[in-house]
């Protein structure tokens, strides 16, 4: 009940009158950091479903981060969190088939993740029945809704390195595995916007700046200890501020924060005025070459602005286009009681894609060109990687030869039926157990020893692509099928049948890394930053805790030390 109360609907839920099919919107639950407690995720839209019996049911759940898909005892070895701290959670049954997931799940990385298990479907796939992740970038399709996502945190030491992290990994690479690299990051920036741009973009990270374009003076009310990294403007990620601008989604969910937020961004449909004038502009306004590495490490600027209101009006003249110029940006708490961790989106389906038919998840042709076409980017080692300065073309003679390779595929699995552009676009479901799911003998035993197995999802597409395993391996395993359970919808009673998590518990966020400076040294107290905020009483919860945090600053050790968050977000 207390989920549920707190659960709001946005979105034109109308059928538009040009329409020549009946095309209702697609009904989104948006979920902000997951923390493994799945059963009671999907018992809230259970209820709110059965609470709007007059409504079509949610199509689709996208999770914004910290999904903690943990199959077994040995994925803990995994998963970035202060031993003590470390918990089964509920996927573990969705992926043994014990229950299915009752909505069509999608989900990005955050940085608490079983890492090995989505180091291995580093492209993308399905985690278990009915629950898929887009991978460390990602794109697919959806009933005509293109859906963009980006997992990890940037951190900049790492942002230029290549993907050197494999299992079992060492406390450092522990956590350098879920930081975002500028392969990913260029890749999506390839999908420019326009009338085939992305409508739906997921992150774990907020575009830096974001919150200049919402209720900035209310936001710090909420969390008071953000003040000084928005005067600073190093609030968010910068690379996805990047994104933001370069792919203009009209709707970007996000999380991390623990706090629920909206923005409107309102795009520039021309270019700004001569420079002249970006005085009058806020940090995250002005355009200029962005800053990684050490360049970000030794800018130091601050402003002098707190609480500023968003534009009120489209750049440029007129308010022609407002629509495709606009994203809207939603922030989600993490999954507590009395916590905004959910909502319904309501979103517009794209051309031929009526409410008569399923909506099916399909494979998105113009990023697969670009995985294709920017594979030789892909490296397995800590060196610098460097990316191109302009966005590589993608034709489409590149976007037919991959369709005729998933054609081929299709006849190759499926000879008994004809098909036809959309069923070649389906993405197969083709899950399979590649380890032992908790609770079963020898669950608790890592596979090769904690080394990547990979997995045949993998293998499969990267053989459709002709491309060549770098970052991940073939799949070295034997079982792969699924153990017998009699599989039943998760219930209310699933969910609370489970110890539910006290809304004072110690929550996860940033890394144990973050309480050291660059050089090993202090750097200033911000104990402030521990403290929860329970918004249903707009008031700090001096009992509740980050987790996020190290063991020393969680128990207030004499070594706790506390970096801004500049780069760690």
């Amino acid at each position: 009940a207390d989920d549920l109360a707190m659960v709001d609907e946005i979105g034109d839920t109308s059928t538009p009158p040009s329409s020549g099919e009946h095309k209702r919107p697609l009904r989104i639950a948006v979920q902000g950091c997951c923390h493994g407690a799945l059963d009671r995720i999907y018992a809230t839209i259970e209820a709110y479903d059965a609470a709007h019996s007059n409504k079509p049911p949610i199509d689709l759940l996208l999770c914004c981060g910290d999904f903690q898909a943990l199959r077994n005892s040995s994925d803990l070895d995994t998963i970035a969190v202060p031993p003590k701290y470390r918990e089964m959670g509920s996927f573990y049954k969705y992926y043994s088939g014990q229950v299915k997931a009752p909505v069509l799940t999608l989900f990005i990385g955050g940085n608490h993740e079983a890492s090995g298990y989505l180091q291995e479907l580093f492209y993308g796939g399905w985690v278990a029945p009915n629950i898929y992740y887009l991978g460390a970038a990602g794109i697919v399709n959806f009933g005509g809704v293109r859906i963009a996502g980006l997992s990890g945190i940037f951190k900049s030491h790492d942002f230029e390195k290549g993907r050197f992290e494999f299992p079992p990994y060492d406390n450092s690479s522990l956590r350098s595995v879920y930081h975002v690299r500028n392969v990913e990051v260029y890749r999506l920036k390839c999908i420019q916007g326009g009338s085939k741009g992305v409508d739906v973009m997921i992150s774990h990270d907020w575009p830096r700046g974001i919150e200049q374009y919402g209720d900035t003076a209310g936001l710090i009310r909420k969390k008071k200890f953000f003040q000084k990294e928005i005067e600073e403007n190093c609030l968010g990620s910068p690379v996805n501020e990047e994104v933001l601008h370069a792919m203009k989604p009209r709707w970007w969910f996000a999380a991390h924060l623990h706090v629920k937020f909206t923005a409107n961004v309102l795009h520039e449909s021309r270019p700004r005025e001569p420079e002249s004038n970006l005085a009058d502009l806020i940090p995250s306004q002005i355009k200029q070459k962005p800053e990684h590495g050490e360049q970000a490490k030794k800018k130091g600027e601050k402003t002098s602005f707190v609480g500023l209101e968003s534009a009120t009006v489209c750049p440029g003249s007129g308010t022609e286009d407002l629509v495709t110029q606009m994203t809207k940006f939603l922030s989600l708490d993490k999954c507590l009681p009395r916590r905004h961790h959910l909502q319904i989106v309501n979103i517009a389906r794209g051309d031929g894609h009526g409410s008569s038919a399923e909506p099916k998840l399909e494979y998105d042709l113009e990023w697969l060109a670009v995985l294709k076409k920017t594979h030789y980017l892909t490296k397995n080692t800590r060196s610098r990687q460097s990316v191109p300065d302009t966005v590589i073309p993608v034709s489409s003679e590149d976007m037919d030869a991959i369709r005729h390779k998933l054609r081929e595929r299709l006849q190759r699995t499926d000879i008994k039926h004809k098909h036809n552009d959309q069923d070649v676009l389906t993405i197969p479901e083709n899950f399979v157990i590649t380890a032992t799911p908790h609770g079963l003998p020898d669950a608790g035993i890592a596979v090769s020893g904690g080394h990547m197995i990979g997995n045949p999802q993998t293998d499969e597409l990267l053989s459709v692509l002709g491309l060549d395993h770098i970052v991940t391996t073939p799949y070295q395993g034997g079982n792969t099928t699924t153990p017998c359970y009699s599989h039943h919808q998760p219930t209310t009673q699933d969910a609370v049948a489970d110890p539910l998590q006290d809304e004072n518990e110690i929550d996860l966020c940033e890394d144990e890394e973050e309480y050291t400076d660059e050089n090993g040294g202090k750097s200033e107290d911000h104990t402030s930053t521990l403290l929860g905020v329970v918004e249903s009483s707009g008031q700090m919860d001096n009992n509740e805790i980050d987790i996020d945090e190290s063991d020393d600053a969680v128990t207030g050790g004499a070594n706790a030390k506390k970096k801004p968050r500049t780069n760690s977000l």
